[in-house]
């Protein structure tokens, strides 16, 4: 009984790994968010900085979620992290030099986002290998959460505190996570991971990256769930794109009130991914995933009404849990359904679609505050959502995800199962 409620060695210290560099994720997102506020008013412009994080999903994503398949993925892990603390160290003397503009900002949040599209692939990649007895939901749950704490209720207050003393301050201890991040995940390999046997070439690199977005596109359930996140990536990255300037300008809070009301906006993620294990063993994934869509647009619409910055965190609270759970869900069907010697590049596709989709939000987020008020992409966040709600309930059956395999496809699985009973497999 002991075994089941344990996880594989090494899983602990991934746990770990993650969770730092959750503090340096943070603490850097909030303070190039704050920084581009100081330097522009401009809505569209300080969004461009939130859409160059987005864009190495659609450039960058594919190619690096298929290299991983054909890489030694703990080793690349750490190599991964120490990039980006060499990143941030650049950053770091732009800012010493005063060489830093809008230009900077979106350089720097590209180059961050390129490595992170690796780092993120990997780090999903590896859970089966350190899961051990315990079910992959709750491997997702505990790793999530550890990150979400520290990147929001930790990452988000501090960076914005010290963005206050001094503007260099965030991005060295951003750089110096990343670094503690790179020692621990050189440590956490287990003994049992293995590297693939198969040439890195140009030629290999993009055959199977066709082949991963291919794969994607022949299973009907996870193309569907991929359009239904994709959608609301786009949704919340249209708000979070313009949400300093709508708390500095419209709920009239300082910068320093601004991070302390992000932390009530984490509270509800955190509830979430504290919950997320309880609530699919006791409802199903199914029906989770259908509620916590059905959460998002009432939260949208209040939180664009707010006129009280409290009213609009909370109501943004519950946005940040239906996401969490979602993320948990979602994440784990990739694992379950991929198998494992072909998860980097499907997952790559799917990131291309899932987070490709977001720098159309972010634009479109900048563009509607722009032209008709920074309520306004609350409001068609709102929209987007109920359509994207509605739409899974008959695109995503409770019954059909509820009975998916609870571990990984074995290795060299053929064509993509759809996870669909024969009288759920008409085109959707």
């Amino acid at each position: 009984m002991a075994d089941r409620r344990r996880f594989g060695k090494g899983f602990w210290q991934l746990w770990t790994a993650t969770t730092v560099s959750g503090l340096g994720d943070g603490v850097r997102l909030i303070a190039l968010s704050v920084f581009a506020a100081t330097l522009t008013r401009d809505p569209f412009q300080v969004s461009l900085v939130t859409v160059a994080g987005q864009l190495p999903w659609v450039l960058v994503g594919p190619f690096s979620g298929t290299l991983i398949d054909l890489v030694d993925r703990w080793r690349m892990l750490w190599v991964c992290d120490a990039a980006r603390s060499a990143v941030l160290g650049c950053f770091f003397l732009a800012i010493l030099t005063d060489r830093v503009g809008i230009a900077v900002l979106v350089v720097t949040a590209f180059l961050l986002s390129s490595i992170e599209t690796m780092a993120d692939n990997l780090s999903q990649a590896v859970v089966p290998d350190v899961a051990g007895a315990r079910s992959l939901d709750s491997a997702n749950s505990k790793l999530l959460t550890g990150r979400l704490i520290t990147m929001e209720f930790l990452g988000a207050p501090i960076g914005t505190a010290l963005f206050v003393v001094a503007q260099l301050l965030p991005f060295g201890l951003a750089a110096f996570c990343f670094a503690v991040s790179t020692v621990l995940i050189f440590a956490a390999r287990p003994e049992a991971a293995t590297a693939p046997g198969v040439p890195l070439t140009l030629r290999a690199l993009g055959t199977q990256t066709a082949e991963g977005i291919s794969w994607l596109w022949r299973h009907r359930l996870l193309r569907t769930v991929c359009l239904v996140v994709g959608a609301l990536n786009s949704a919340v990255l249209a708000v979070i794109g313009i949400a300093v300037l709508y708390a500095l300008h419209i709920l009239h809070v300082s910068t320093t009130a601004y991070g302390l009301l992000l932390l009530v906006i984490a509270g509800g993620g955190l509830l979430g991914l504290l919950a997320a294990e309880y609530l699919i063993t006791a409802l199903g994934r199914g029906r989770i995933l259908h509620l916590a869509l059905a959460i998002c647009p009432f939260a949208f619409t209040v939180s664009g009404l707010a006129t009280d910055a409290l009213v609009a965190a909370v109501a943004f609270a519950f946005v940040g849990a239906s996401v969490a759970l979602v993320n948990v869900i979602t994440t784990t069907l990739r694992q379950v359904l991929i198998p494992p010697d072909r998860f980097g590049r499907v997952n790559g596709a799917y990131r291309l679609v899932v987070n490709g989709l977001s720098p159309l939000g972010g634009l479109g987020g900048g563009l509607l505050a722009g032209r008709f008020g920074l309520r306004a992409p609350f409001f068609a966040a709102a929209v987007l959502l109920a359509f994207c709600a509605v739409a899974a309930l008959f695109l995503l059956p409770g019954r059909t995800i509820n009975a998916l395999p609870e571990t990984p496809q074995e290795p060299g699985s053929g064509g993509p199962d759809t996870g669909l009973s024969p009288a759920e497999t008409t085109s959707s």
